[in-house]
């Protein structure tokens, strides 16, 4: 490619982050690292009734959980600075280049002041809706009744409306859909911003002539974003024409599912990034999963197929990844297929590389532990389908049981196994191999299956008869603290 590869990820801040902006920037993140370009987060903050600092806060927060690192954009946590040449990254810091383009188009003549009321604009409507038509604003049974030819001046509060073109077809071309067409007359003049407070006041822009100026002015090269947005895209591109600039490439990606066809809503799940954390997934098995929604990755040609082929790294995610193979109809999320990719994810995972993100979930006692403590603790429990479930298995050696099973108690504590106990208490060597030795000997003396010595100390010590390997429990607790909790027992 001749430029520069550059997309970007434009999350409105009016609510949570949704798993399909992520999918959205997580393809906007692979297209540009797989051609050495940069990846923008924007934050499109016009619609001032919703957009908050908090949903802000929580959208920068998601997307470096998920490690979709941004080249450009806010800087965490502060509004008042951004990386990147295009800044600031927030729209509504952005006013003053936006007013200098609305006057351009005004000077111009292909923007025009609407003096409309709201209450002229219902009435209008409800006599075109009465006709059997459907109201557009300088269109058809709307044609000539508005202010397009008004040549309103700046003396009044007015919004500001852009004129579309009449004739032919706005045609958009897409990388994954295809062309689609849409007669030009099916469109109206729409505003590009708001009323002013007063005469000659350029009022806030909206979003769709916001992201055609802030697309130019950071060299976007490739707008990979949501279906939702096709219909967005005939208004916006005689925008781009109207300022000389040349049209990006388009990318719709289709909608996000439930698994049973559904739109993806609460009753399939969790919806929103922060979710999926709270339930102890790994970032990793987040980003496999989404990206395979709507995206067919091919090795050598051929689609992945077996269960090792899909479990890519991120480096083989980039290397893949391609338009071409993204389908055009709706993805169905299956909650199953990303619990399954986070256990796989989590028993291929080194202790170093799982430790960061299990550290949130377990108490304050764990940052004190030495290395070789964490890395036995996460071995042992590395069957766990998440990370809520390794600290949730994990709880025992932290805290002493504060109730136990009762019929775990009457089955594993008979009389026969309390001389073994005995025994455990007594001993000193706290290696594996040496844990080993002793109960070799103390079965063979006692005339004991390991089960049977096994589960009664799970019992005595996690108050259960669930834990990792009777070694690994025995280290993790810890031998003074092995000999306080049999001493109920003895």
């Amino acid at each position: 490619m001749s430029r520069q590869v550059v997309t970007r990820f434009a999350p409105s801040p009016t609510g949570m982050l949704h798993i399909g902006g992520v999918r959205t920037a997580l393809f906007c993140w692979l297209f540009a690292r797989k051609h050495g370009g940069r990846f923008i987060l924007r934050v499109e903050d016009t619609d001032l009734s919703r957009s908050t600092d908090d949903n802000i806060r929580i959208i920068e927060e998601g997307m470096a959980w998920c490690g979709l690192d941004w080249d450009e954009g806010p800087v965490m946590g502060d509004p008042t600075r951004w990386k990147g040449p295009h800044g600031p990254y927030r729209q509504m810091q952005r006013m003053d280049l936006y007013r200098t383009k609305i006057q351009e188009l005004l000077d111009k003549g292909l923007a025009y002041r609407c003096r409309c009321s709201r209450e002229i604009l219902d009435e209008r409507r409800k006599a075109v809706e009465a006709a059997g038509k459907v109201f557009q604003y300088n269109r058809g049974l709307d044609a000539g009744k508005g202010c397009a030819s008004a040549n309103h001046d700046a003396s009044q509060p007015a919004a500001i409306r852009f004129r579309m073109p009449v004739d032919g077809d706005i045609v958009v071309p897409d990388l994954i859909k295809g062309e689609t067409r849409f007669p030009a007359d099916s469109l109206d003049d729409w505003i590009i911003a708001r009323t002013g407070e007063g005469p000659g006041d350029i009022g806030v822009p909206t979003y769709n002539f916001c992201v055609v100026v802030d697309d130019t002015h950071m060299e976007v090269t490739h707008v990979i974003r949501g279906d939702d947005h096709l219909n967005n895209t005939p208004k916006q591109i005689p925008l781009f024409a109207a300022f000389g600039y040349d049209l990006p490439a388009f990318a719709h990606v289709p909608m996000i599912l439930g698994a049973d066809g559904a739109k993806l809503s609460k009753r399939h799940g969790a919806t929103s990034i922060t979710e999926y954390q709270a339930m102890g997934l790994l970032p990793s098995a987040v980003r496999l999963a989404l990206a395979r929604l709507s995206w067919t990755p091919k090795i050598d040609g051929k689609a992945v197929e077996t269960a090792e082929e899909e479990l890519l790294t991120d480096e083989q995610m980039i290397q893949l990844f391609d338009l071409a193979d993204c389908q055009k109809s709706a993805a169905r999320f299956d909650m199953d297929k990303l619990q399954w990719l986070n256990q796989k994810l989590i028993q291929r995972a080194s202790w170093q590389e799982l430790e960061p993100h299990l550290r949130p979930f377990m108490p304050a006692g764990w940052t004190g532990k030495p290395e070789g403590w964490k890395a036995q603790a996460i071995q042992a429990t590395q069957k766990g389908k998440s990370l809520t479930d390794m600290a949730e298995a994990l709880r025992f050696a932290f805290e002493r049981p504060a109730a136990f099973d009762d019929k775990a108690v009457e089955k594993f504590m008979t009389p026969a196994v309390k001389p073994a106990l005995q025994e455990v208490s007594q001993l000193a060597d706290y290696t594996h191999e040496g844990l080993e030795a002793a109960f070799a000997g103390i079965l063979e003396r006692h005339d004991l299956k390991t089960k049977d010595l096994a589960q009664a100390l799970r019992v005595a010590l996690c108050g259960k008869p669930v834990s990792p390997g009777i070694f690994d429990t025995l280290m993790l607790v810890g031998r003074a603290e092995v000999v306080a909790r049999l001493e109920r027992w003895l």
